[in-house]
């Protein structure tokens, strides 16, 4: 079994997405150590920006607008696909 260590303590990987996604996890030594502490490898984080330029450049107001317009149900949708 391989664990995780960050900054030297250990981190469950149940936790380890919450952890790994911190900013503050940049600047920290990450490791990958088997059952008896043995160092297997190291991990350089990087976090990169999720969200696509397209995204990005949706102002406040434009979501402001699409939010007040009118929306359908899904049994809506599905008539409008043609899937019913």
């Amino acid at each position: 079994m391989v664990a995780l260590y960050v900054g030297g303590k250990k981190v469950e990987w149940a936790d380890a997405a919450a952890r790994l996604t911190q900013s503050s996890v940049e600047r920290e030594q990450i490791e990958l150590r088997d059952d008896s502490g043995e160092l297997v490898g190291r991990v350089k984080i990087q976090l990169v920006e999720n969200d696509p330029d397209w995204v990005k450049a949706i102002t406040p107001e434009e979501i402001e607008r699409r939010m007040a317009e009118p929306g359908y149900t899904f049994e809506e949708l599905k008539q409008r696909l043609g899937w019913q």
